[in-house]
């Protein structure tokens, strides 16, 4: 998964403030400040379940500049790398034959 995050580009900010993902159960979300140049990007990596009620979260925060994509990519994957990420699915639970 080293070319994981290829798809963030400056202009992939630009459109909207929030953005939620993940790839598989990596957890990320980030959201943008100010404007392409002098704003920020924030980034948050949390365990696989929603983000109001995930426990163990980190943060860092990055200029939004080609200098601050850069390290913003190479912290999400050394969080990937940490973290792991498996195949996203649904447990399946049998029915009981009663």
């Amino acid at each position: 998964m080293d070319n994981a995050f290829d798809f963030l580009t400056l202009d992939f900010f630009t459109r909207a403030s929030v953005f939620p993902g993940s790839l598989g159960t990596f957890r990320y979300r980030f959201q943008r400040t100010g404007w392409m140049g002098d704003g920020q990007l924030q980034a948050w990596v949390y365990e696989n379940i929603c983000f109001e009620l995930a426990k163990n979260v980190e943060t860092e925060t990055f200029p939004w500049t080609e200098e601050g994509l850069a390290a913003l990519k190479d912290w999400l994957g050394q969080k990937l790398k940490e973290r792991g990420s498996e195949p996203y699915r649904i447990p399946y639970r049998a029915a009981r034959a009663d």
